[in-house]
């Protein structure tokens, strides 16, 4: 007879499973744009903030010889810049099964609403840090091959620098648009079936048939040019209105953008709009420089014939010091923030401002922040954020784009 060995395997019945918390978050939440502009927020009530700019100087200055004529009578020239809040969510909903079955130690790692309250304003603030250092269109990607009526579908980044995935996972509602008109809506992301999270395409297999073209754009479902108005949105080298203030009219109005035209990176262009700002802007400094991990490599890689990367700076590139070490440029921290676009953003502190209707709170106008549901014995929880954010001084500001590895 055989000889017969009880294994893990076949005396599974007498072992236990031994559960370890507490429960481990996976995702990264360092969010250094979002915690800066978090410091020159400012209240507000009402339906817009408005603010004055002076755009122009009074020409009516000139030499003139003995006698001459003096100069025509000249005078300041005012614009109003409008900015309206931007509105955004969080909303979880938790079965009143799963409310008593998680209210123990015993039963549960978490209890159940309390989690999905802490992690999810986790969520909220990553997806506005997002939104901070963009446009306002809502974009997360574009389509890379024009699908026709099709449930796979294939994805590249918001930039050819940007990987696919950057903004995208199973679970994503997002529409389909051209920038104006929305093509498609409600599509979810059923799997990614080729793709990394580095890939700079990837196949999604979505819940419904899709038609696009390669120059339309996948925003959050609902969101389009309805998100905060980040710093992409004065800094994007355009002429158009801004805040509702017509740029091509007012040059002091206009930012400092640099288009390498996809050339390497090198230390004289990343100057050059680094000069720009100090030469047009009225903030006389820089505070931060803020760009993704894809150019800090790159940047890194200038830096090395003459091992400068080891003169770090401190500071956390928030307008303030927390014992963080940082590369610098002209002694200015080069900060990575994982929802930058491939860029170079030079800020000075004082020409932001974070306006905010209201901030993270609970919709909680019956008296408590849980929503009773009418069909069901389940309660959502519903939290809000409205706010936006302001560059009074685009000129004193600089962004470099459209490089690639030196």
């Amino acid at each position: 007879m055989a000889n017969l060995f009880q294994t893990t395997t076949s005396g599974l019945a007498e072992l236990k499973t031994f559960f370890q918390g507490p429960m481990i978050n996976g995702l990264n939440e360092e969010l250094p744009i979002y915690r800066a502009c978090e410091k020159v927020k400012q209240g507000w009530s009402g339906s817009s903030v408005v603010r004055p700019i002076r755009v122009r100087r009074n020409q009516g200055i000139g030499a003139t010889s003995e006698g001459g004529n003096l100069p025509s009578i000249g005078r300041q020239t005012v614009v109003q810049a409008t900015i309206n809040a931007k509105y955004n969510y969080l909303r979880f909903g938790v079965t009143a099964q799963m409310i008593k079955a998680s209210q123990s130690d015993a039963g549960s790692f978490v209890r159940s609403a309390a989690y999905e309250l802490k992690q999810g304003y986790l969520d909220l603030k990553s997806d506005m840090s997002r939104q901070l250092s963009y446009d306002g269109s809502g974009t997360l990607a574009t389509v890379s091959t024009a699908p026709v009526a099709s449930t796979t579908f294939v994805v590249a980044g918001r930039t050819s620098t940007e990987p696919a995935l950057k903004f995208l996972d199973v679970g994503t509602v997002f529409d389909i648009t051209d920038g104006t008109t929305i093509k498609a809506s409600g599509i979810t992301i059923n799997s990614i079936s080729v793709g990394t999270p580095s890939s700079a395409t990837a196949t999604l297999i979505l819940d419904q048939p899709v038609t696009a073209l390669t120059t339309d754009t996948l925003i959050r479902s609902g969101s389009l040019n309805n998100e905060i108005q980040g710093l992409v949105y004065t800094l994007d080298g355009a002429t158009t209105s801004a805040y509702a203030v017509d740029r091509s009219l007012y040059l002091a109005y206009q930012g400092n953008v640099t288009d390498n035209a996809a050339a390497q990176l090198n230390l004289n262009i990343m100057q050059t709009p680094f000069n720009e700002g100090l030469r047009r802007g009225n903030a006389g400094a820089y505070n931060a420089v803020w760009t993704d991990f894809t150019s800090l490599l790159y940047y890194q890689k200038l830096l090395t014939p003459d091992k400068r990367y080891v003169n770090s700076v401190e500071g956390d590139g928030s307008f303030g010091s927390k014992g963080k070490f940082y590369l610098d440029f002209n002694g200015i921290p080069v900060v990575p923030d994982k929802d930058c676009p491939t860029s170079f953003f030079f800020l000075p502190a004082e020409v932001l401002k974070m306006y905010t209707l209201c901030e993270m709170e609970f919709a909680d106008e019956t008296g408590s922040m849980y929503i009773a549901q009418t069909d069901v014995d389940a309660w959502e929880v519903r939290i809000r954020h409205f706010t936006n954010l302001f560059n009074e001084s685009p000129a004193s500001c600089a962004r470099l784009k459209n490089y690639i590895s030196p």
